[in-house]
């Protein structure tokens, strides 16, 4: 073997090293940049789940929200100042610099809301903007319209149309994710056996923090039930929805089936793995 073979094979054996290594290199990069999107995407629903809570919470504190029908377990901090405007139609949620909820949740900020009608009236459509309205210090922007098509007597859930218009969220180091929303949300009222069931189906699209297009559709109902939200994990119980972002494979995700846990199923092709959810 002359000198220049030995250069040859020696060169391909670097070559094949080093796509060696980075294909091993590529793998965790992945994963992490997947259970990031899974992370915002849960923190997403659950925070358009906390503003819907919010307002809901503010109609009961001015007796618009009939109590007969329901009433939901409030998680507001005590210095949130609520600012009622019946002949506007109008209500204001002032959280000041910020203040820290009984279950964890610190909002700072305003949410301003216009309703046409009760909270459980079928036909009442509730707008809801924001004016420097901060969640565990990610600001948050747009909005979030709400339409009440009404009550099914024999299952005894409510109906909402949601969507959200010009969503943002930014974070504290300055990167953001926008998002336009459209959803189906079913309230089952409570019984004797269990509190609240929101069943949300519908999707959401558009850039995340890296700059990529994205879309996602729930392919099966997201659950998320009262005797969780009530421990402080507002991410579903059960459910599974799938995101695309540009130019990589689709990510399934799958909730579980009704457990309180923050424990979450991402697939990819026949490739699966377990995530925690943190905490927002």
């Amino acid at each position: 073997m002359n000198r220049l073979q030995k250069t040859l094979i020696a060169l391909a054996a670097v070559g094949f090293l080093f796509t060696a290594c980075q294909k091993e290199d590529e793998a965790p990069i992945s994963q992490l940049e997947d259970s990031e999107e899974v992370n915002r995407e849960t923190d997403l629903t659950g925070t358009l789940e906390d503003i819907d809570d919010i307002v809901l919470t503010g109609f009961q504190r001015n007796g618009f929200a009939d109590r007969t029908v329901a009433t939901v377990e409030e998680d507001l901090c005590e210095r949130v100042d609520i600012t009622w405007l019946p002949n506007e139609k109008k209500m204001i949620l002032d959280f000041g610099d910020g203040c820290t909820s009984p279950r964890g949740i610190t909002r700072k900020g305003k949410v301003i809301v216009s309703y046409t009608g009760r909270y459980w009236a079928p036909g009442s459509v509730i707008t809801t903007t924001f004016e420097d309205f901060y969640i565990n210090e990610r600001k948050i922007e747009g909005v979030r319209i709400v339409r009440n098509e009404g009550f099914n007597q024999d299952d005894r859930f409510f109906t909402f149309i949601t969507r959200v218009e010009g969503g943002k969220i930014t974070w504290p180091d300055g990167t953001t994710r926008t998002f336009e929303s459209r959803h189906t949300k079913r309230i089952f009222l409570p019984n004797q056996e269990r509190g609240f069931i929101y069943a949300v189906d519908g999707g959401s699209e558009g850039v995340n923090r890296r700059g990529n297009s994205y879309r996602v559709e729930i392919t099966d109902p997201l659950i998320y039930a009262q005797r969780c939200i009530n421990t402080g994990i507002k991410i579903p119980s059960k459910g599974i929805l799938t995101l695309n972002i540009s130019e990589r494979p689709q990510i399934s995700v799958d909730f579980g089936d009704e457990g309180c846990d923050r424990e979450v199923t991402i697939s990819r092709g026949d490739q699966s793995r377990t995530i925690t959810i943190p905490r927002g």
